[in-house]
């Protein structure tokens, strides 16, 4: 139950033998509660986890316990972002899994596909057109399973794009139906006719639709309108209805939540033809934004250039940063990888083509494990690589069907194949064993594993209001319950008391010739007298002669013989005789005539004489003879009397009606992971840091133990980011322990897998950890400001501080904001041009908001979309906050008086609680957020071998060194009594302009009008020269005397 900002939680115990009633509920309180003990909840991620404890309460008339959990209690922001849906989990008190429940918590205020659950297109009604579907499509979040869409692919074209949209895994009848038709028509101008869906997949931040008249990518669903969700069109010459309505779209599923800088989400296309020469190319990937798309068609090599080729599917290796495409070559299938450069694939391949050994394999698609390096490589047969496609191994390969859907759980591990005769096969993440389920019904189907790791099986129904049925499989009753043994007869052949050979014989009459394939591999043999086994390994190779196949078997508990009731020949003597002619049976004779005889029923009956061959009865010829194969046939004992008690009879034909079935073998390996750490747990590791982890496989039940029997594998997905070492050790108990140790590699960001894997059967709930490794600064990690002056929360939310007793000294040192207040740009303080505003308020004028510049600068974070402050969200912590994200909130800021010529900086990083003094080695670079520039930092602690140090490593290394941190702080300061701001550089160039401008009009002018100013400077010049030019001497006269005229 939600109440504004919190969450209300009530649980109660019922009995499942009596009525759930109030007064039964109350019961279990007192009784539990009295006994010191409550539920406990832990809510969980793969990068945090808390437990809550809930109240103990004997209130009267009270039936359950209670716990009210805040919002900020698990997280503080409320931005529109991809964000994991939480794990629940209920303890009757935590630590002691008593009456243990798990479930869900999605954030539906952030989710990016949710924003768009009123307008992703136009409401309608399905009921109408449900007869007309084919096939549906189910494209699920990658943050959270449980939102998901569900695509209807029509038999006929026109009928619309539908799709429905749930928050629930398709557990309620909230799904809600739209028809995209009329925005994807609004983009191809209404020439619409023939449009239909094809495919369709849902990014961390897009909605990507394939449809019968182009590829379609919506806006960012992080951005919402309040208008129908808008797409756009790539453009991809070339191509028509027809190679629309063959292609696929192809996407490695992945959460970007708390998303690194070099993460980013790549979105595949692939066209089933050859290249024609109007086509740049069938195969085309972009990433995020999927603006520019390229080729994925691999470059051709020297000697490849006359054979055909095309794409099947293509997929980026996120870890290893590498282009994967699966491509069909003259019949034959291959794998090339390619390195990805500023997201453009390489001509040249990384490493040589891996070409698939079986000819018969028909490839039609590539899919990652979500969240893991396990790739498969999927048709007619299914192969699994755990390098990154260097190599691959087979996983199993089917008759007359092929795998068309593939799904998986980050949560459980597991992975469902669907195939075009709709069987399923399941599996564990990197195992080599997989199961054959059915699914509930047959039809229009598909199936979709929840964010808790249930298998869904996704159907349509006119009779709900959603139009959708959703049939929970229960995986472990089916894995139970199904027999994957066949009508064939066996041959028993022991090799120790615990190991034993069966032996896969020809059938002896006209039947289906069947031999024992990897499906078996791991599963249990029961045998229906008693006793069982395991099989370990499968020979498919069809020797000795008679026999088609064998496996090797762990017995865990004995079978028995056929008693002297059922098979009176046991209490006589036997001679073993060798074949007569071209026979390759043996002749198996009993000594002494009488009763004790073969009989008809022997025939296909093993007999097991310790120490040497076994034979397989292939036919009684009369009371004191039979003919035998051997299964060791160069260890056959002949000639030699054997007397009753020295040899055995088992029954493992089929002639008497088959005994033995196989199953899906019960748990009998537990793996522990002594961190306490999520089954999908991503964990950080910084310059310096260490990461140790420990896991152990303890076998239970088992056959018998073999010392120092190698029960985990540790795979990495990336060798070459991590410093990786292992050690393994065993106990006394025959258990298989690992330590693994991690150490940080400076000069690269990246992220990597590692998966350890167990033996254990599919029935195991836990066969498998992925845990991914992020060579990056954590999250959680953060770098705070401390400040010089010792200040409280209060004085920093007071609004009128002369209330306060200590107003006079709070206001000394912090100053409140003015309203939408943003600081002066080099322009001057009337002229602010930054982003960021303060102390925002939507419903008031902004501050200063007088020329063009200012105006179309600035823009609300916290306050976007909203009218009045109140509306805003602002909590105690976003005001106490100096992250610039936060910056509308921010009501007061440290006050300073200019000039500022000591700025006190101290630091303190905070990693999961622990805080520790910013030194050596970080350095700290600082920046001016809202594009301030007369200002100067002085001091640094680089010297100049540190940098030689860098310029050597990023010489050697060829990658510049990286601030694996990226931890960053805004402080907030208000200078008081500082000078105007003098737009000098401004006012230089304005001048500057003006004068040049000038001088060219002038020139202008006199050029038009052909005024020579040359000639006229001259003239002016020689008149200039010719009035100051000094008069004539003349002679002089004495001063008395006068002149005569």
């Amino acid at each position: 139950m939600c109440r504004g900002g919190s969450i209300i939680v009530r649980c109660y115990l019922y009995n499942i033998n009596k009525p759930d009633t109030e007064e039964n509920r109350r019961k279990n309180l007192v009784l539990f509660t009295s006994a010191g003990l409550a539920p406990s909840i832990q809510i969980f991620n793969s990068t945090y986890s808390k437990v809550f404890y809930f109240k103990m309460t004997l209130g009267e008339g009270v039936d359950s316990w209670s716990i009210e959990i805040n919002r900020e209690e698990l997280t503080y922001n409320t931005d529109i972002n991809p964000i994991e849906e939480w794990f629940v989990k209920f303890n009757m008190h935590h630590g002691l899994n008593m009456f243990t429940t798990t479930g869900t918590l999605l954030d539906i205020v952030r989710d990016p596909l949710l924003q768009w659950y009123w307008t992703l297109g136009e409401s309608l009604n399905i009921n109408d057109t449900l007869s007309e579907v084919a096939n549906i499509q189910i494209a699920k979040t990658p943050c959270a399973s449980d939102v998901a869409l569900l695509g209807l692919i029509y038999k006929t074209k026109n009928i619309g794009l539908i799709l429905g949209l749930t928050d629930n895994g398709f557990t309620g009848e909230d799904t809600v139906w739209f028809n995209l038709s009329a925005t994807i028509c609004a983009i191809l101008e209404n020439d619409c006719y023939g449009l239909a869906l094809v495919d369709l997949t849902v990014t961390n931040t897009r909605l990507v639709l394939l449809t019968s008249l182009g590829l379609f990518i919506s806006d960012d669903l992080r951005i919402v309108t309040g208008k129908l969700l808008q797409f756009n069109k790539p453009t991809l010459c070339g191509f028509e209805m027809d190679d629309y309505l063959k292609a696929e779209i192809w996407y490695s599923r992945q959460c970007l939540a708390n998303k690194e800088l070099y993460e980013t989400d790549y979105v595949g296309l692939s066209f089933n033809k050859d290249k024609s020469l109007s086509q740049e190319s069938t195969c085309f990937y972009s990433n995020d934004t999927f603006q520019k798309w390229h080729s994925c068609l691999p470059h051709k090599m020297k000697g490849e250039r006359h054979l055909s080729r095309r794409v099947v599917s293509f997929l980026v290796d996120y870890e290893q940063n590498t282009g994967i495409a699966l491509l069909s070559q003259q019949n034959r299938a291959l794998i090339s990888v390619h390195k990805l450069t500023d997201g453009s694939m390489n001509k040249k391949r990384k490493f040589p083509a891996f070409w698939f050994p079986d000819p018969r394999f028909i490839p039609n698609g590539l899919y990652f494990h979500t969240n893991s390096h396990f790739l498969y490589a999927y048709g007619n047969q299914v192969w699994i690589s755990y390098d990154g496609g260097t190599n691959f191994v087979p996983l199993f390969a089917l008759n007359a069907e092929m795998v068309i859907d593939v799904d998986s759980c980050v949560y459980t591990q597991a992975i469902i194949f669907v195939t075009d005769a709709a069987n399923l096969l399941y599996s564990k993440a990197g195992v080599l064993r997989y199961a054959k389920v059915f699914p509930p019904a047959k039809g229009i189907f598909n199936m979709y594993f929840d964010h808790l790791g249930i298998l869904n099986h996704i159907s349509l129904n006119d009779t709900i209001d959603s139009f959708v049925k959703e049939t929970s499989v229960d995986v472990d009753t089916l894995l139970k319950d199904i027999d994957l043994g066949f009508e064939c007869p066996l041959a028993v052949q022991y090799i120790t008391e615990e190991q034993m050979l069966l032996l896969n014989h020809e059938p002896l009459i006209a039947t289906k010739r069947e031999r024992f394939s990897n499906l078996q591999r791991g599963k249990r043999l029961d045998y229906e007298p008693g006793g069982s086994c395991i099989i370990r390994e499968v020979f498919r190779t069809p020797a000795p002669p008679g026999f088609i196949s064998s496996v090797l078997v762990d017995v865990l508990d004995r079978f028995p013989v056929e008693s002297k009731l059922d098979s009176p020949c046991t209490a006589n003597t036997l001679r073993v005789l060798p074949p007569t002619g071209s026979s390759i049976s043996y002749r198996l004779q009993l000594t002494s005539p009488g009763v004790n005889i073969f009989k008809p029923t022997d025939l296909e009956k093993s007999v097991v004489i310790p120490g040497s061959s076994s034979f397989f009865i292939v036919q009684v010829v009369d009371d004191q003879n039979a003919l035998g194969d051997a299964t060791m046939p160069n260890r056959v004992l002949l000639n030699t009397d054997i007397p009753p008690g020295r040899w055995f009879l088992y029954d493992f034909g089929t002639v008497n009606k088959r005994k033995w079935k196989i199953v899906v073998d019960i748990c009998r390996y537990i793996i522990q992971q002594f961190d306490d750490l999520p089954r999908h747990a991503i964990k950080y590791l910084d310059i310096g840091s260490k990461l140790e982890l420990k896991f152990r496989v303890t076998p239970v039940n088992v056959a018998y133990n073999v010392f120092h029997n190698r029960l985990i594998h540790v795979i990495i997905g990336r060798p070459s980011l991590l410093d990786v070492r292992t050690k393994t050790y065993y106990d006394d108990n025959n258990s298989n322990l690992i330590d693994v140790t991690v150490h940080s590699r400076f000069f690269e960001k990246g992220k990597s897998t590692i998966a350890v894997i167990a033996l254990g059967s599919l029935r195991c709930e836990v066969t498998t950890l992925v845990l991914t490794l992020k060579n990056s600064c954590s999250y959680l990690k953060s770098m705070h400001y401390v400040l010089s002056a010792k200040t409280s929360p209060s004085d920093w939310l007071v609004e009128d501080v002369s209330a306060e007793p200590n107003g006079s000294a709070i206001a000394r040192l912090l100053k409140q904001l003015p309203v939408n207040y943003r600081p002066p740009s080099v322009l001057g303080i009337a002229v602010p041009l930054t982003e960021n505003f303060y102390n925002a308020d939507p419903s008031k004028p902004k501050l200063r908001d007088y020329f063009t510049n200012s105006k179309n600068s600035g823009r609300y974070k916290q306050c976007a979309g909203k009218s009045k402050r109140s509306e805003c969200g602002c909590t105690e912590n976003m005001k106490l906050s100096f992250s610039v994200a936060f910056s509308d909130c921010k009501e007061k800021a440290l006050r300073m008086k200019f000039p500022v010529s000591r700025l006190p900086l101290y630091f303190t990083i905070e990693d999961e609680g622990r805080s520790v003094n910013l030194t050596s080695p970080y350095f700290i670079t600082i920046i001016e957020v809202n594009n301030r520039t007369n200002w100067k930092v002085s001091g640094t602690n680089q010297t100049s071998s540190m940098l030689k140090m860098k310029t050597y490593l990023e010489h050697r290394l060829k990658t510049e060194l990286y601030n694996p941190d990226g931890l960053s702080i805004t402080i907030t300061i208000y200078i008081d009594d500082s000078p105007l701001a003098f737009p000098g550089n401004s006012l230089i160039t304005s001048m500057t302009t003006i004068l040049m401008g000038g001088i060219i009009f002038v020139a202008f002018i006199l050029y038009v009008f052909e005024i020579e100013i040359w000639n006229f400077l001259k003239r002016k010049l020689r008149r200039n020269k010719v009035a100051s030019k000094p008069p004539p001497k003349r002679d002089s006269v004495n001063s008395g005397d006068s002149a005569g005229s």
